[in-house]
């Protein structure tokens, strides 16, 4: 959100210190960045955005509600475990072209991202120790510190487009060796198989 400096405070901004690029990257890491259309691309996608953690979420849902105090505190606890992930989050529910290019179908969609590309996903109500392990965070140290048993399972596998596309051939191939299977075992092979290429359908901005 745009910030609105009063007429006499003008000077004193202009006459502050530039801070560093340093400074200027732990304050972002420090803070949850609020993402739009005009900057997800630097943010999420671009060669420099490292590791991000964006939620995906819709102001109504009640999950999302709930996840919103972790979620706000979580970049504090990362920047004291020493892990540099960015941890973000998209209102699908106004930029829907995202949700679904993302294959957003529940809230909240937690999605992590690693040099511009998503890794992994995560749907629905998770607690400050998941969080912490899904965008980094060691079992030992300050997760550890956390108690209790291993916090969460791994996220699901998002996989890169040419991976999708390797999937595909392999599925196609395995489509026309269905055709000399007996007739009584060929409609359930071909189920399955449709099964599957619906989970490699890939979307795109």
């Amino acid at each position: 959100a745009a910030l609105t400096v009063a007429a006499g405070l003008v000077a004193a901004v202009a006459a502050a210190p530039v801070p560093s690029a340093r400074a200027a990257a732990a304050a972002t890491l420090d803070a949850v960045v609020e993402l739009t259309p005009d900057n997800f691309a630097a943010e999420v996608e671009g060669p420099a955005a490292g590791r991000v953690f964006v939620e995906f979420y819709a102001p109504w849902c009640p999950y999302c509600q709930r996840l919103e105090p972790t979620w706000n505190a979580l970049p504090s606890k990362l920047a004291a475990a020493g892990v540099a992930t960015k941890i973000a989050r998209m209102n699908v529910d106004t930029y829907t072209a995202y949700g679904q290019a993302y294959g957003v179908t529940g809230f909240p969609t937690l999605m992590l991202f690693q040099d511009g590309r998503p890794v992994g996903q995560k749907t629905g109500l998770i607690d400050m120790a998941a969080a912490m392990k899904y965008a980094g965070v060691k079992d030992t140290g300050a997760l550890a510190s956390l108690g209790g048993p291993d916090p969460a399972p791994q996220m699901n596998l998002v996989l890169s487009g040419a991976q999708v596309d390797s999937a595909m051939k392999e599925l196609s191939a395995l489509r026309r060796g269905v055709e000399a299977l007996p007739e009584s075992e060929r409609a359930a092979a071909v189920e399955r198989i449709n099964a599957v290429e619906n989970m490699f359908a890939k979307r795109s901005l």
